[in-house]
């Protein structure tokens, strides 16, 4: 194993390292995270945005209904409808819009320990009409100092069974790998 071959592995150089040493980003992780921060940002607040209008489009639909109807029974199935489709609608809206504006800080953790790199069966399940589909799929994890981070079959070429290692991380929406530095081989 080289040591480029982990940095192009993980995409990080010895300034990130150097920096993640001393519990700090470097300039280049602040501005990727930046910039993913922001993408995830305007999603979300486009999707907001959305969901807002559909929220006030059932509003709009359900009170014509319910001004239409002179059968009490539809006016109430109106009422309850609306309210529930605009709770869930307007509740997803508050949601993407509260995480758009939020202060959110993402932190560097550092892992340390032997690496051990596992593939693991997973399974997705979807489903449309009544009918579920389970789909069973092979992953790999690597765990290292009681963490678990989900990694190419191609890091066990790279990082060996039992070397134990300094990972550094971000924790916030996602844990990325950001560098990671050899300690010491296994035994």
């Amino acid at each position: 194993m080289t040591d480029q071959q982990l940095m192009d592995y993980f995409k990080f150089d010895e300034a990130d390292v150097f920096a993640n040493r001393s519990g700090q980003f470097s300039e280049k992780q602040k501005a990727r995270l930046s910039g993913e921060r922001k993408s995830d940002k305007t999603k979300r607040l486009i999707g907001g945005i959305f969901l807002l209008l559909i929220t006030g489009f059932l509003v709009y639909v359900f009170t014509s209904f319910y001004l239409q109807s002179k059968d009490t029974s539809s006016r109430e199935q109106a009422i309850l409808f609306g309210v529930v489709l605009v709770l869930i609608f307007g509740g997803f809206a508050a949601s993407n819009l509260i995480r758009a504006f939020s202060k959110f800080q993402v932190k560097l953790l550092k892992a340390e320990g032997p690496v051990n790199i596992l593939k693991v069966e997973r399974e997705s399940t979807s489903g449309t009409s009544g009918h579920t589909h389970t789909t069973h799929y092979f992953a790999y994890e690597m765990h290292i100092g009681g963490k678990s981070f989900d990694v190419q079959a191609g890091l066990a070429d790279i990082m060996m069974q039992g070397d134990l290692y300094d990972l550094y991380y971000s924790e916030g929406s996602e844990n990325e790998i950001l560098s990671a530095e050899l300690i010491s081989k296994a035994k």
